[in-house]
């Protein structure tokens, strides 16, 4: 969910899409992941590991967007 509102802002805003590098450690059995996402010239990692890839790269656009960047007005949290 915020990886499609930070992809969306990013849009209606005019800048590059967002990227993501994702961090993997672990053994095979019990992996754990942390992503980190270029939005706008900057950078944002997630602020725990996540014991899916999808949630590292959710919890890295959350932290995005809660970051309020000075050109776009922080989204509203997601309804339930």
């Amino acid at each position: 969910m915020y990886k499609n509102q930070l992809q969306e802002l990013a849009q209606r805003s005019c800048f590059n899409l967002p990227s993501y590098t994702c961090i993997r450690e672990g053994p095979d059995h019990a992996p754990r992941f942390k992503a980190i996402v270029n939005f706008n010239g900057e950078s944002f990692e997630s602020p725990h590991y996540c014991s899916t890839l999808r949630q590292a790269e959710h919890s890295a656009a959350e932290a995005a967007l809660t970051s309020s960047p000075p050109a776009a007005p922080p989204f509203p949290p997601p309804a339930s």
